[in-house]
């Protein structure tokens, strides 16, 4: 796909030949070319988290957040909102994210107090996560990821649409993680 981040405020944004950011209004312009990464890639996780703030405020959740599932763990890679999650690793059989990966949940949980198999997870008992909403991710070089939202209260009101939102958004953020796409600024 074509996306382009923004060299003034660094959003993904979906641009095929020339456009304006959404953000700033920045004057975008892509050409095809073989040329290093896009800037803002990868490296510094800006426009990761910049996607993970507009996620917080589209699904009006207290906490989004990348995690990499990797050596029996979850990591937090990357966080935007409230509460002590970046850099956060635990095993993954202490995770809302293992539960989801195995099926044992759906992509959404609305109130986590009243499904049975969260019972067990700490920030769950303890009121800290009252809703999730999540979908796994796989880049190009196989690493799995899981991008989620996570609120203090519970959230009846969301539905399937946040769940495909969430999954455009997840493919957006794969696009950031993966090799440069052959566009560059002109």
């Amino acid at each position: 796909m074509p996306y382009l981040t923004c060299p003034s405020c660094t959003l993904p944004t979906y641009v095929v030949s020339e456009g304006l950011c959404p953000a700033c209004g920045t004057r975008l312009k892509a050409r095809r070319a073989g040329a290093g990464p896009l800037p803002g890639r990868f490296g510094s996780g800006d426009a990761v988290r910049a996607e993970l703030a507009m996620v917080c405020r589209e699904l009006d959740m207290d906490t989004a957040l990348v995690a990499e599932v990797t050596g029996g763990r979850e990591v937090v890679r990357w966080a935007a909102g409230e509460g002590e999650y970046a850099s956060v690793s635990a095993p993954m059989d202490e995770t809302i994210c293992q539960r989801l990966l195995d099926g044992r949940i759906g992509a959404l949980v609305p109130d986590t107090a009243a499904e049975p198999s969260l019972r067990t997870i700490e920030r769950v008992r303890d009121g800290s996560i009252a809703a999730y909403i999540g979908v796994p991710f796989t880049t190009a070089d196989a690493r799995l990821y899981v991008l989620c939202c996570l609120a203090r209260e519970a959230r009846p009101d969301l539905g399937e649409a946040d769940v495909r939102f969430l999954r455009g958004l997840a493919e957006s953020i794969r696009s950031l993680l993966e090799p440069a796409a052959p566009l560059t600024w002109v």
